[in-house]
């Protein structure tokens, strides 16, 4: 799909946010609740009703945040960010209307100090440039180019805690994550995935894992995650549509993350392309 045809459709997708340290800086769990309100506050200046939005949303956030993706080292449930190095994350938009305020926002700062947990970062650099970390996408394109492979392989990235009625779940049962990944896509695209598909989530064989659990330190309390990759297995007589759907949830993960509090750094989550090479 060419670019003229993409910016008819409504675009979701990454950008990328590079800061500078000059002092060291300790940061609480991962620095996704950190990074969070750092947003919040930027966007507040000039898009109080959009800060206060996304700040005010109950169900799904029309945004999900990576945890520190570089320059910084884990120690004793903190992140450390170290003077005289860049520290990278990303911010991801379900929502093309926060796109353009995000952008302008973090550039129209570029150089300037910003407050961040007891230290002093800038902006070094806002990339949406299509790349591993960054660019767009379509719910359109990501349903068109969904293919009906029986093998879907994920990558839990960061802590992932998965709701099952009143608990918290510490392993990623396909109906738990597709289930996510199902609300999250029904609550943003015009492209509906119908609640019946559910019933074919619990057909969904997982076949291997490789997983490990760690906690993260939030402000008010300590989440516990799982990590890892896990290959899923779709049965042989599934109808191709409903394949075909259950493929376009595993490539959406890139950008929706799954399960619970994915605007804070868990949760992140991506679809592993070459089944052949990315056994767990």
């Amino acid at each position: 799909m060419d670019a003229t045809k993409k910016s008819k459709l409504k675009l979701i997708g990454s950008v990328l946010i590079k800061l500078r340290v000059q002092k060291e800086i300790k940061v609480l769990g991962n620095g996704g609740e950190a990074l969070y309100g750092l947003i919040l506050d930027i966007l507040s200046v000039n898009n109080r009703n959009l800060s206060k939005e996304i700040q005010d949303s109950k169900k799904e956030k029309p945004l999900t945040i990576s945890p520190f993706l570089k320059g910084t080292k884990s120690s004793q449930g903190y992140s450390l960010l170290f003077p005289n190095t860049i520290a990278s994350f990303r911010i991801t938009y379900l929502k093309e209307e926060i796109l353009e305020p995000i952008i302008r926002e973090f550039l129209s700062i570029r150089e300037k100090s910003l407050k961040f947990s007891k230290g002093e970062i800038f902006v070094e650099r806002v990339d949406w440039q299509q790349g591993k970390k960054a660019g767009f996408t379509s719910f359109e394109e990501i349903y068109s180019r969904a293919q009906d492979e029986r093998k879907v392989i994920m990558e839990f990235c960061s802590p992932t805690s998965l709701q099952s009625k009143d608990k918290k779940n510490l392993f990623p049962l396909p109906e738990h994550v597709f289930g996510s990944l199902q609300k999250k896509w029904n609550a943003f695209s015009g492209i509906k995935i119908p609640f019946k598909i559910q019933e074919e989530f619990e057909k969904i064989n997982l076949t291997q894992f490789r997983l490990k659990t760690e906690s993260v330190n939030l402000s008010k309390h300590k989440i516990m995650g799982f990590m890892g990759k896990v290959a899923y297995e779709l049965p042989e007589n599934m109808n191709k549509d409903r394949k075909s759907a259950i493929n376009a949830l595993a490539d959406f993960a890139f950008y929706s993350g799954v399960g619970g509090k994915t605007y804070m750094g868990l949760g992140q989550a991506r679809r592993l392309n070459n089944p052949a090479k990315n056994n767990p």
